[in-house]
């Protein structure tokens, strides 16, 4: 993922250290054998969460190895800026492992802007419980569109307005049909909508450019029955110069993938890694099925 700010991590992992010492006495949910000292890394996927309940995508890592056998993942939050942190909500984790690198979601019930320390108590191939946690930071408005929200009615260079399609897509099997409308079009169309920004070539992380493949995946499809966009994050790739609609659509990071309904509501949005599992069950209640 590529982040355009580094403040928020940097503060996060300051709280997060901080808890370590401060909830080392804190457990997960109960297990049935005691856990051990965690060798598993848990690293979030995203970034920009609304107070409430906003979906956490995460990745388990062994080492620099992304961790797929995992039998289960219950998730615990803590309040940090609570005075006396005490474990709060508690639930299980999705898992999608039809991502290149598989990867876990949860919608933690976090009523509040602030920090928040999440726990997990991590159920492995062999039935041994590991715990490990990390730290998210919520806010109570985002900056770039939120569920409910219209999203700007952006004018993106389209196959129409700009024939290369080498100079629409760092992809490098890119598929025409994503590059057939402008967002301003796709709302008044009528019809539900995908709209992901992302760099297949340029992401720096193995998390990200995957997210096209998803979105073409899907597409391919249901692209009779809704409109789907990609939006490259550069405009121009030498020197690398931002799409001006990152910064109309406020995004400090990438890829997002945002769902909008029939009238360019947005009803979902995706920050991170995206599988097509994923997408298709947000899409699926506004299709319309024969």
């Amino acid at each position: 993922m590529i982040h355009l700010r580094y403040a928020r991590l940097a503060v996060t992992l300051v709280i997060l250290l901080g808890c370590l010492a401060a909830c080392a006495d804190q457990q997960a949910s109960p297990a049935p054998t005691q856990p051990g000292p965690s060798s598993i890394a848990v690293t979030v996927a995203s970034d920009e969460f609304a107070a409430g309940e906003p979906r956490v995508p995460f990745v388990l890592f062994d080492g620099s190895r992304p961790l797929a056998t995992a039998q289960s993942v219950m998730v615990t939050a803590i309040d940090l800026n609570s005075s006396t942190p005490e474990p709060g909500w508690s639930g299980e984790a999705a898992n999608y492992s039809d991502y290149s690198i598989p990867y876990w979601v949860v919608y933690p019930e976090l009523p509040r802007a602030g920090f928040w320390n999440l726990q997990t108590d991590i159920t492995l191939e062999d039935g041994s419980h590991t715990v490990s946690q990390f730290a998210i930071q919520t806010v109570d408005q985002t900056a770039s569109p939120g569920i409910g929200e219209v999203p700007p009615a952006s004018h993106n260079r389209t196959l129409k307005t700009e024939p290369d399609l080498a100079k629409l897509s760092s992809d490098t099997d890119p598929d025409p049909a994503l590059y057939q409308l402008t967002v301003a079009e796709a709302i008044e169309s009528g019809k539900p909508s995908v709209v992901t920004f992302a760099t297949p070539a340029y992401c720096t992380s193995r998390l990200c450019a995957p997210v096209v493949n998803t979105v073409k995946q899907v597409a391919s499809q249901e692209r009779e029955a809704a409109n789907f966009i990609h939006i490259e994050v550069y405009k121009e790739f030498n020197p690398l110069t931002y799409a001006d609609e990152m910064a109309e659509w406020h995004l400090q990071s990438e890829p997002w993938t945002f769902v909008l309904d029939e009238q360019g509501v947005v009803v979902d949005r995706f920050g991170g890694p995206l599988s097509a599992n994923e997408l298709t069950q947000a899409l699926e209640p506004l299709l319309e099925k024969p």
